[in-house]
């Protein structure tokens, strides 16, 4: 058998383009694994992530493969010979029905109810749903060794449509057509061909776009979100709403200052402000106790302390309940000038050691 192409894919690379754009199949495209890597995208990262956790032990071996490693030559050609037709494993058997069974009803979801009349839509329904089914079933066969003609996948899918249009049941629909397409059509790919990386990007981006288009067509005519009082409003208004509601104004005002904020101070000084905000040292906090403002003297701190203290000392009330509010009152009021008292503290050590330096640094020039 003919296994001249040869690759030279990294390990590494590919790990690192699965962490970074795994979701969207960016890997599979780096190991020329086009169908896989198409299918991801439509996925987002093979079902919401189940696909890409998965890979993250299936690599080694999908390098292996891009490669032509000997030794992975060998161990297909055995599989190969002991199985004529490649068996069907659970996960490529799941990936038929739900990729299938996505396309199909994204294609139902895509024709806008409004504009084309129930009788035109099941005419489209009967002629484009089966085709929709069959390419997710070509491209799910078509993924790493395996490989299937999409001719095999549309006769699968038309003969059984009749089937799915009476009883409605799409799983039962994309089961049988994809076991059809397994049983009459796939094949062994014992050879990957070389193709050019550009013809094999415009293929990949025009299926996007048209995968992109179908969900546009939904968001935009079909899509529709409820409200509390039960009535469905399309989410093209619903959106149109949003962005003039006062949340949106209030939340576009916030990052609007802040985008000049991080203008005019930089990063740093955002990171700086918000540290501050936290309130790591507990000051804002005990200021606010105390009922004192951000640039309170240090006679303000211990006269408010004083008044406060007097006010809220438990032997100054009777009634019981009274009494228990007031310790916990007077409670805070100590701990607020205790940490008012530290900081303090700590600031006038600062200032020392910050005198001192200078001189020191004078005596060693002397």
């Amino acid at each position: 058998m003919d296994t001249t192409y040869h690759s030279n894919k990294s390990l590494c690379t590919t790990y690192l383009l699965w962490l970074f754009g795994g979701v969207f199949g960016l890997h599979h495209l780096y190991l020329k694994r086009d169908s896989h890597a198409l299918i991801y995208c439509m996925t987002c990262g093979a079902y919401f992530g189940l696909g890409w956790i998965r890979d993250l032990w299936k690599l080694p071996e999908y390098v292996r493969d891009a490669n032509q490693d000997p030794v992975f030559i060998k161990h297909l050609h055995k599989q190969m010979q002991l199985n004529p037709q490649p068996p069907i494993s659970s996960v490529r058997n799941f990936g038929f029905i739900v990729v299938a069974d996505l396309l199909g009803y994204l294609v139902i979801g895509a024709l806008p109810e409004e504009l084309i009349p129930l009788s035109v839509r099941t005419i489209i329904i009967t002629a484009f749903v089966p085709l929709a089914v069959a390419i997710g079933i070509w491209l799910v066969g078509n993924v790493g060794r395996h490989q299937g003609n999409l001719s095999g996948a549309l006769i699968g899918s038309y003969l059984i449509s009749p089937a799915f249009l009476w009883y409605q049941n799409s799983v039962f629909f994309c089961s049988m057509s994809s076991l059809y397409f397994f049983k009459r059509n796939m094949t062994w790919r014992p050879l990957y061909k070389p193709q050019s990386f550009w013809k094999r990007l415009v293929v990949f981006t025009l299926s996007i776009l048209l995968y992109s288009s179908l969900w546009s067509s939904w968001l935009f005519f079909n899509c529709t979100v409820t409200d509390k009082d039960d009535q469905e409003i399309k989410c093209r208004d619903a959106a149109k709403n949003f962005l003039s509601s006062p949340f949106w104004k209030e939340f576009s005002s916030v990052m609007k200052d802040l985008w000049n904020y991080v203008s005019h101070y930089g990063i740093s000084g955002l990171w700086a402000e918000l540290v501050a905000s936290l309130d790591p040292s507990g000051e804002s906090n005990a200021l606010s106790v105390l009922n004192l403002s951000q640039d309170a003297s240090e006679e303000e701190i211990t006269s408010s302390y004083r008044k406060l203290a007097r006010t809220w000392h438990p032997d100054r009330h009777k009634d019981p309940q009274a009494k228990e509010e007031a310790a916990q009152r007077f409670m805070s009021i100590s701990k607020a000038y205790e940490v008012l008292s530290q900081i303090k503290s700590k600031r006038m050590m600062k200032n020392k050691r910050s005198q001192a330096e200078p001189n020191n640094q004078s005596r060693d020039e002397l």
